[in-house]
């Protein structure tokens, strides 16, 4: 039996820093309070689409959806990189 994909929706920041918004889309008013409270701290990210079980040592995916925050310029690629090695950490 294959077990159904969980999708989260997920801030992503620059670093590799990252919280889950829950496994429905989120409202545009919970994207603007994430975009605003990154912001207030001069922080900036992507809200993303996660795909697969994040706390299980499987492989998962994260799919940009809208750029958050301050005014930002950063590499898609590096802080997704800084993402996996996070949550390696933190499964394993």
């Amino acid at each position: 039996m294959h077990a159904e994909t969980e999708t989260r929706w997920m801030v992503l920041g620059t670093d590799g820093r990252h919280v889950s918004l829950g496994r429905s889309e989120p409202s545009e008013a919970e994207v603007m309070a994430a975009s605003d409270a990154l912001a207030a701290q001069g922080l900036s990210g992507w809200l993303a689409r996660l795909h697969g079980e994040y706390y299980i040592r499987g492989k998962v995916t994260l799919e940009p959806l809208q750029r958050i925050g301050a005014p930002h310029d950063a590499d898609w690629q590096a802080a997704l990189t800084a993402f996996h090695a996070a949550r390696h950490r933190a499964t394993h």
